[in-house]
């Protein structure tokens, strides 16, 4: 059958706040408590001092935002600890805005606040070196305007590792509610998605028994052994490695779903996602594609988004 490509024009400028993987260091459970109820902290901004603020500068260090900052004299731990909106927290509250297609005001705004509260995946949207000239790729096809990112230069799979083969991992920690045939299942629609040959050069296959996989897949909790614990459930619902890792890894303390009921996860919606970050992909600030960070209990999000293609295609331009 002859191949479908997608033709379009690639343009390229600079970020100032690229996106990017996990800060390798190991957090605490301090550092790990969910933001559940900001509510009060509505309203606030730059020349405050409101009682707990500093649960906003440790959500934005968690997931980044702390690196668009240049050096503050060395106060750093004075600042992430206080409860001061300074000039610092309005740089990262509007950095955070402009990754999550809000309003960029440098205040806790409703909708802000409302965003910050939802569950989301655990890969930062910023990476250490947020002030690096990492490049946003972008197209240019009609109307369209994409806000896919990438892992950056090598993060990507050679033609040599287009056939991708994956397994399970079982540690004991799987839901009970999500037995191995149906996470078979979810993971098989999953990579489907990914392996459209439209716009995408990748075949996946499950590895036979004992097998080497490219991809391995797993539940767990808490401190796992890659230096990135879980936190329980509704707040980090997983996170995965950028290429070539292969890594995608599960919170088991998430009530997952496939259906899903109101107060589920959606399984497939969380694990489409994740093998967009194995593929090289980031978050994007278009909340209609798959690489949007955040998703609401009871809510899916399956189909690869037009903003998703682009960023495949980007990545992995063949025929273009």
């Amino acid at each position: 059958m002859k191949i479908l490509t997608i033709g379009v024009h690639l343009f390229s400028f600079l970020i100032l706040i690229p996106l990017a993987v996990l800060p390798s260091q190991v957090l605490s459970r301090k550092e790990l408590q969910p933001v559940l109820s900001l509510k009060h902290l509505e309203g606030c901004r730059k020349g405050q001092t409101v009682k707990g603020l500093h649960e906003i500068k440790q959500y934005l260090k968690r997931f980044g935002y702390a690196n668009v900052v240049d050096d503050i004299n060395n106060n750093r731990l004075e600042h992430e600890n206080d409860d001061t909106f300074d000039d610092v927290l309005e740089s990262e509250i509007k950095a955070y805005q402009l990754n999550h297609n809000l309003d960029v005001t440098g205040e806790l705004d409703t909708r802000t606040l409302e965003q910050m509260m939802l569950p989301r995946c655990g890969v930062p949207d910023i990476d250490k070196n947020g002030k690096s000239s990492m490049k946003w790729n972008h197209y240019h096809r009609g109307d369209e305007s994409p806000n896919f990112k990438l892992f950056g230069k090598g993060y990507k799979w050679p033609p040599s590792k287009y056939n991708l083969t994956y397994k399970f991992t079982h540690t004991g920690t799987a839901p009970t509610k999500i037995d191995k045939q149906t996470l078979r299942d979810v993971c098989a629609r999953s990579f489907a998605k990914w392996a459209v040959r439209t716009y995408s050069p990748f075949r996946f296959k499950e590895a036979g028994e004992g097998e080497h996989a490219d991809i391995v897949i797993g539940f767990h909790r808490w401190v796992h052994g890659d230096g990135k614990p879980f936190d329980g459930p509704l707040k980090t619902y997983a996170h995965a490695f950028a290429p070539r890792d292969g890594r995608l890894h599960l919170d088991a303390d998430e009530n997952w779903g496939t259906g899903p009921a109101s107060n589920e996860v959606d399984l497939e919606s969380i694990v489409t996602h994740e093998i967009g970050h194995i593929l090289g992909l980031l978050h994007t600030s278009d909340g209609r594609a798959v690489m949007f960070p955040t998703l609401g209990r009871g809510a899916t999000r399956r189909e690869i988004g037009a903003d998703d293609i682009l960023g495949i295609v980007a990545l992995y331009p063949f025929g273009v």
